[in-house]
């Protein structure tokens, strides 16, 4: 472990603030996988006390680092970032060998990967593939793959007189899984009079690779996509997923010793430039709909009002669910441990009173992979992104 990530959590005082929001450690009532209990596993990893085990690996690699954690210790503590430490030593493990190579070579090059799954798709070997644990859950999360990815056309969307000029980071999931998304961002952008750029040599943002463990690996992407970004003269750097606005702002700070200063999330872009296309028309009520908050956008980004705010703006009633929670996604914890994301998903379906046919019809995040894993479970009601709202929604210019 990190001598940063050691001096941080011997500082915990096992005050048990950091537990009272723990996801993990609500639903399954257990001291060990709530955020308390993995500190103190990891302070005994550290010091030696413990060795590395089967059970402390579940510990840790349970851990959904949805940051709830972190604004809720006293002192301060980042949980997460001793998380990562204790990853980055428990993924030595030889039982890891294959998952991490795996990890490796998708994300460090996510669009070979992704001509790769295309063509075991198109010989038919997907279902034969799908008897490994982690191809299996890959293959239920993500069904049918679009068959172009959103970065294969245009990379430049002008438009007359702009009153700005912005770049997307796309990210792996709107790139590969939900291109229509970036999509509807470029199109709601260029109604706004904005230029739009998707730079070349994007790549992944590292979120999954820190998750794995692998942090030389994450750090030599974001290394990749600082010199990709920071030479472009935008006005901002807008990204329909609050994990890589998060990761290439603030997490590339502690990685690369510096981030993307201007990243920002569609909604805040979007609420901080009011325009009357975002507007509904006189007495227009367009119905209700149940919003959902990504777990990154509430504890890293600060992020609640605008979706809703937004949402409002163009005439829909925002329904709260009974209670706010996670998903269940957590990065690679559908891979590694599908029970523990699913009794999480079916949680959050109880959340959203779904089998009520009284309900709103339809449930909208502001997360592509909240809305990956929403779908996986939900199959009654369309499952959105707040920008295919908006780009559906926004005044026609006459």
């Amino acid at each position: 472990m990190t001598r940063a990530a050691a001096s941080g959590i011997s500082l915990c005082v096992k005050c048990g603030s950091c537990k009272t929001q723990c996801p993990t450690g609500i639903e399954f009532a257990h001291e060990g996988m709530s955020a308390r209990g993995r500190i103190v596993l990891l302070r005994k990893l550290s010091s030696g006390e413990v060795d590395p085990s089967d059970v402390l690996d579940d510990r840790i690699f349970s851990c959904l680092l949805c940051g709830a954690c972190n604004s809720l210790c006293p002192l301060g503590i980042s949980i997460t970032d001793a998380i990562y430490e204790g990853r980055r030593k428990l993924g030595r493990r030889k039982k890891h060998w294959l998952f991490r190579l795996g990890m490796k070579y998708a994300f460090s090059n996510t669009a070979r990967a992704f001509n790769i799954l295309h063509m075991l798709d198109n010989a038919g070997l997907t279902g034969q593939l799908s008897r490994i644990k982690h191809f299996k859950a890959l293959k239920e999360l993500c069904g049918d793959i679009p068959k172009a990815r959103l970065r294969s056309g245009a990379t430049v969307f002008r438009v007359p007189n702009p009153v700005g000029r912005v770049a997307l980071f796309t990210g792996c999931t709107v790139d590969f899984l939900y291109p229509s998304m970036g999509l509807a961002l470029i199109h709601v952008l260029n109604s706004l009079d904005y230029e739009v750029i998707l730079p070349k040599g994007e790549v992944c943002c590292g979120a999954p690779l820190l998750g794995a463990g692998l942090r030389n690996e994450a750090t030599a992407l974001a290394e990749r996509n600082l010199n990709a970004f920071k030479r472009l003269q935008t006005e901002a750097v807008i990204s329909l997923c609050p994990t890589c606005t998060h990761f290439i702002s603030d997490e590339y700070m502690k990685l690369a010793g510096e981030g993307i200063d201007s990243a920002v999330d569609i909604s805040r872009f979007l609420c901080d430039r009011p325009t009357t296309e975002l507007h509904a028309g006189q007495d227009e009520n367009r119905g209700s709909i149940i919003y959902h908050d990504p777990c990154h956008s509430i504890n890293y980004l600060g992020i609640k009002e605008e979706p809703r705010s937004l949402l409002k703006t163009l005439g829909f009633s925002v329904i709260e669910p009974a209670e706010r929670g996670c998903c269940g996604l957590g990065g690679t914890v559908r891979l590694m441990h599908g029970n523990i994301s699913q009794s999480l998903l079916e949680k959050r379906i109880r959340a959203f009173g779904t089998e009520n046919p009284e309900t709103p019809e339809m449930i909208v995040t502001s997360c592509p992979n909240c809305v990956l894993q929403l779908s996986s479970g939900i199959k009654d009601r369309p499952v959105k992104h707040i920008i295919e709202i908006v780009a559906a929604n926004m005044k026609r210019r006459t």
